[in-house]
């Protein structure tokens, strides 16, 4: 299967679990579970289906590897979206079996992911690249296990009381800074450096990548088993890889270029502004346990899902959508220049929004401001959600208006 058809099936998939995760909002609270759904559908949706479809494109692309077999890439496809779709009805209808059901067929698909990649390395015409490639290997290994954990909560092997809550401490360690944390980590080495159309800078990202590994690592062992010092310990080493990301933004930021900053670019240096600060604040969270963390947890929602990963997700679609499809250059142009309307407003909306959603967590601001902070979220987060849908008719628009001129 070629890898413009790769992106173009994971990446519709992706923003239609995006979509739903945005209209599960307007649910009763009752029927999704609190936020519970809404972040399933972002989580496990949208991002994971996402970077199952990203890592092969990328894989291949880095290595200049042949395509994966057609029958592999539909199987993956289908068990990811199944998996999906199943807990997201399972776990509102309280049907265990359905959770479980799910639970296994996303770790298949995992599994099969496991294998594109290694087949990608094995048969590398370039290996120039194996720092990406060995993140995105730890990076599976997390969604596998965790995978596992989630299946076990939604199906009733792991009941309530102090031992459910810590298993699902370390659930969302490794989905959320294992899975989707370290991919966003491994591409932002390519993907930043091409959207902002600069060389990429020297980078010795080894240390970079072995601290954010070793920290969700400690973190997730020091949650599950109530271990503070060693959540601690995690803690500072996902800071300190938080660090080494940075650095590497940094050198690619003051790499002299020729064009401004896209609105894809902005949204990516806005989310990785909001990893770094979620990132200090988890350290200081960390230092005091599973205890810390429940006071945390908000707030790391916020940092995380909404202003990074959310935004990463948006930033990425506004700029590899229009790129991997078949136009011609001037038509390509004219869709990335149509993108750009209305960037300033959403962009600061759904910052703002991140903001005060933010401060509300942390008990700043009345509750009213959080709420404010909510629809402006979703205003920002929905015109570029907006955007990713009709990029094509945006870009043939702008086109033909300037070929009549």
């Amino acid at each position: 299967m070629r890898p413009r058809s790769i992106t173009s099936v994971y990446q519709a998939a992706a923003r239609g679990w995006l979509t739903l995760a945005g209209l599960s909002l307007f649910l009763p609270v009752t029927a999704r579970l609190g936020i519970w759904l809404p972040l399933h559908l972002t989580l496990a949706g949208a991002a994971s289906v996402a970077i199952f479809g990203a890592v092969q494109l990328f894989s291949i692309t880095m290595t200049a590897t042949p395509d994966p077999p057609t029958s592999v890439v539909w199987t993956e496809f289908g068990s990811v979206n199944a998996g999906v779709a199943a807990i997201a009805i399972g776990r509102p209808a309280n049907l265990p079996w359905l959770v479980a059901t799910g639970g296994v067929a996303l770790v298949s698909a995992a599994c099969l992911l496991v294998w594109v990649l290694r087949r990608a390395w094995k048969k590398a015409l370039n290996k120039r690249h194996p720092l990406p490639l060995q993140m995105y290997g730890f990076a599976i290994s997390c969604v596998i296990v965790g995978g596992a954990l989630g299946a076990a909560m939604g199906s009733g092997r792991i009941t309530g009381g102090s031992v459910y809550l810590d298993v699902r401490h370390a659930h969302m360690t490794v989905n959320v800074l294992g899975w989707i944390g370290v991919t966003i980590c491994a591409t932002l080495v390519t993907l930043l450096p091409t959207i902002l159309r600069v060389r990429m800078p020297v980078w010795h990202g080894r240390g970079t990548g072995a601290l954010l590994a070793s920290g969700v690592i400690l973190l997730a062992v020091g949650f599950a088993f109530g271990l503070t010092a060693v959540a601690a310990v995690g803690g500072l080493a996902w800071l300190a890889g938080a660090g080494g990301v940075l650095w590497m933004v940094t050198k690619v930021i003051r790499t002299p270029r020729r064009y401004p900053p896209p609105i894809a670019a902005r949204h990516l240096l806005a989310a990785i502004a909001w990893f770094a600060v979620g990132s200090v604040a988890l350290a200081i969270s960390a230092a005091r346990g599973a205890a810390g963390f429940d006071t945390f947890r908000s707030d790391f929602l916020v940092f995380f899902v909404l202003g990074w990963i959310v935004q990463t997700l948006l930033g990425a679609w506004l700029y590899l959508l229009p790129m991997q499809r078949a136009a011609h250059p001037d038509e390509r142009r004219a869709t990335l220049m149509a993108l750009e309307f209305g960037g300033w407003i959403e962009l600061i909306a759904l910052n703002a929004g991140v903001a005060l959603m933010a401060a509300r967590g942390a008990g700043w601001v009345p509750a009213g401001a959080g709420q404010l902070g909510v629809i402006l979220a979703f205003v920002g987060g929905g015109i570029a959600l907006g955007k990713a849908w009709s990029f094509p008719w945006l870009g043939g628009l702008l086109h033909l208006e300037a070929t009549e001129q």
